[in-house]
């Protein structure tokens, strides 16, 4: 199951659990021009919560810049 942890416009991120248990965070994006979802997970045990949010921030900063 998928808890949704913050969402950018186009850009969420999900925390979830392996089947062995470990944590992960989904970071799922929506190409606006046409549509294609681009999906990155990061294992809990290397990425904290603070850096995956940070690196979502900067995804969606990078699709903004690319709309306009």
């Amino acid at each position: 199951m998928r808890l949704l942890i913050e969402s950018y416009g186009d850009v969420r991120v999900f925390k979830d659990r392996s089947l062995v248990g470990l944590p992960r965070y989904i970071v799922e994006s929506i190409d606006p021009d046409f549509g294609f979802r681009h999906t990155k997970v990061f294992s809990g045990i290397w990425y904290k919560k603070e850096k995956v949010l940070e690196i979502a921030l900067n995804m969606a900063q990078e699709l903004d810049g690319r709309e306009e």
